[in-house]
């Protein structure tokens, strides 16, 4: 497997692009010129394949510039992977809890998996002088007598790769056979060791030429591994097979047993001169870059540590239609599928342009990509990419673009996928700086690559603007042919969207209230629960606030019923991270919720200054009761305390909290363990 150069990651290293093709070495008295050098850019349009030659030429002109381009950055970052969040479904079809997912069928990782029977979680990473170490932990659950028990646990090397972030159950007839843990690349910010930048220093400019040479790559290990866990005998899992992928994992998916993972590979060679301050140096580099095969300049996987090999042909690369030899692209998109049941690798393609979201249905996946670096931001445009994922295999089926950007709020929560429309809201933003949201519906074209826009909102018959003057989007969600939208600056409007004709899209309602909504979950079809903050009128937030809202009138949606926790510092990873709540179906009249908060609150102390303090951190119950009798109301029932300030100052923990519900039982994992608990009783 590949060893990557991390650098500077922004987005002028991934757009470089130039027309150096000369496949010989310029002469010792030649002085390379890259003026001619532009970087690429997001274009609307489908792709194409491109030729071996093709892509050679994009990734070397890409190396060409990343040199000059690297004279404006220092510090070495990874890209961020990008999680998505649209349409969820309660658990229905069993009497426990499973992950929150956006979209029913298609599953997402998270650090605990249950299946009814057993709970998986990967603890938090432990970090000695020696290395840090991780462990798988199994626990047994007894519904009925409300109980969990340790059955094994086991030591995760992390010699080599980071994190276990992410965990997926594989299941032959309804039954766990296999668990896949997957890791990627340690998360971190460092400088490489100083050295010198020409072999002959001069004396007087030692130390500056030292300075700046501080800042060069780093070689890292940089990559995706993929292990399978055989836990059938749950007291001795067993690692059966793994796959490594070069690259940087950007997001997965699971329907079925097959994995979608999204990743990002960025070619480098290890000799190039990053800082070439002479003619000899920047020859040299040329040399390199024209004697390198393309082969050495793409992405590998390997199985079980075995030979590695291509993730993807030479000639198996996606590129913009009008992509030209002047232009060049660094990052390489994989999308690669995986049949954990057969352990093998089903099929990877490869895009040479930008991604900013990944959204999935149970037959396509999008990958979306926003541009706004003509410096115009009322030009900027968004491009989507469809891939179909029939027979558990992946591949390239349309594009499409929109005006506008996909927003800096989880950009993948604005796109949905129903009866075979793409629904996606974006925005814009005037020359005086103000957002102007947008929803647009695409459709495939039959028989080409292409898909269109056949509706806006909003439009000359609908002008009505989604958002008052300076609104952000805070929150989205599609729920089958409506959508809800939270905009916010000081009061939070709830914007119901009637898309039950896709061609005349338009808003029926709308709700002002104090706060704003970051997550939005519908119960059933008359009902949405929302997480969030409340504010006061300057719109700072002042407490969490969870809401229950009646929305069988789309032309006037109520808020019946509100709890507002702690006081501004009182948080709750839900907020930002859905799978962190929990929801079940308890019966056709209720259900239930958990999510974990770490509770503050202001004491006054006796010079009388406003002081917060720390309660506890604990998984809060609640319940949906009364729904049907068109009566409902969001009632709090108890919490479980893992921490509190009767033991400790600050909390410890921080980190990936979950509670699972099962029957009348509920299982809060917390850290590396299991606290079991009978469902509370309303009083």
């Amino acid at each position: 497997m590949k060893h990557l150069y991390c650098i500077a990651l922004s987005l002028p290293l991934f757009a470089c692009g130039g027309s150096h093709t000369n496949s010989n070495p310029p002469t010792t008295s030649e002085r390379i010129d890259y003026s001619n050098l532009s970087s690429a850019t997001l274009e609307p349009g489908s792709l194409r394949q491109a030729s071996t030659q093709e892509l050679s030429t994009l990734i070397k002109n890409g190396l060409r510039l990343s040199i000059n381009e690297y004279r404006n950055y220092s510090m070495l970052i990874r890209e961020t992977a990008i999680t998505s969040a649209q349409d969820s479904s309660i658990n229905t079809s069993d009497n426990f809890s499973t992950t929150n997912v956006q979209v029913a069928g298609v599953d997402e990782a998270d650090s605990v998996k249950y299946d009814g029977k057993y709970i998986y979680l990967v603890t938090p990473t432990q970090y000695s002088e020696e290395h840090p170490s991780q462990t798988l932990k199994i626990f047994a659950t007894d519904a009925t007598q409300v109980a969990a028990n340790e059955l094994s646990e086991t030591i995760l090397s992390n010699d080599h790769w980071g994190d276990v972030s992410e965990l997926y159950l594989v299941t032959e007839n309804e039954t766990t056979t296999s668990l896949a843990a997957i890791r990627r690349s340690w998360n971190f910010i460092t400088f490489s060791e100083p050295r010198l930048l020409t072999t002959e220093a001069v004396a007087s400019d030692m130390s500056s030429r030292i300075a700046i040479d501080s800042f060069a790559p780093y070689q890292m290990h940089n990559g995706i591994n993929i292990s399978l866990y055989d836990v059938r005998t749950p007291s001795n899992p067993a690692k059966t097979w793994s796959i490594a992928i070069d690259g940087d994992l950007l997001s997965t998916r699971k329907i079925g047993n097959t994995l979608y993972v999204v990743s990002s590979f960025v070619p480098s060679i290890n000799e190039l001169n990053y800082l070439p301050d002479t003619d000899q140096l920047q020859q040299a580099n040329e040399k390199l870059i024209v004697q390198t095969p393309i082969e050495k300049l793409l992405p590998e996987y390997a199985i079980n540590e075995g030979t590695p090999q291509l993730l993807t042909s030479t000639n198996g690369c996606l590129v913009p239609q009008n992509t030209r030899s002047t232009q060049g692209h660094l990052n390489l998109i994989n999308i690669t599928a995986i049949d954990l049941h057969a352990q093998t690798l089903v099929k990877s393609v490869c895009i040479n342009t930008s991604v900013e979201g990944t959204y999935a249905s149970l037959n396509n996946l999008y990958l979306g990509g926003s541009n706004d670096s003509n410096g115009s931001s009322d030009q900027s445009f968004s491009v989507i990419h469809k891939f179909s994922l029939e027979e558990n295999s992946v591949n390239y089926s349309a594009s499409g673009s929109v005006p506008g950007t996909l927003g800096w709020n989880a950009p993948s929560f604005r796109m949905d996928e129903y009866q075979d429309y793409l629904r996606l809201i974006t925005t814009q933003y005037n020359a005086l700086g103000l957002p102007q949201h947008q929803l647009s519906i695409l459709k495939k074209i039959e028989g080409r690559s292409e898909m269109e826009i056949v509706a806006q909102l909003p439009n000359a018959q609908q002008p009505e603007p989604i958002g008052k003057p300076r609104e952000d989007i805070y929150a989205v969600r599609f729920h089958t042919d409506k959508a809800y939208i939270v905009t916010f600056e000081r009061k939070d409007p709830l914007y119901v969207l009637d898309l039950s004709n896709p061609l005349m899209l338009k808003i029926s309602g709308q709700l002002q209230i104090p706060g704003y909504s970051t997550y939005l979950h519908p119960i059933g079809d008359k009902y949405l629960f929302s997480l969030g903050n409340e504010t006061d009128e300057n719109g700072r937030p002042i407490s969490l606030k969870l809401a229950l809202f009646d929305i069988q009138d789309m032309t006037n949606p109520i808020e019946i019923d509100k709890h507002l926790l702690g006081n501004s510092s009182t948080w709750s990873e839900a907020l930002y991270d859905h799978r962190a709540l929990s929801f079940l179906n308890a019966s056709n009249d209720q259900v239930r919720i958990t999510l974990p908060i770490n509770l503050w609150e202001d004491v006054i102390d006796k010079g009388d200054a406003i002081n917060q303090q720390w309660l506890n951190t604990s998984l809060y119950q609640f319940e949906i009761n009364g729904l049907n009798s068109n009566k409902p109301s969001l009632d709090q029932l108890a919490h479980l305390i893992s921490e509190s300030n009767d033991q400790q100052e600050y909390p410890n923990w921080n980190g990936n909290d979950r509670g699972i519900l099962h029957g009348n039982s509920v299982f809060y994992v917390h850290g590396d363990k299991v606290i079991a608990s009978p469902w509370p009783i309303k009083k």
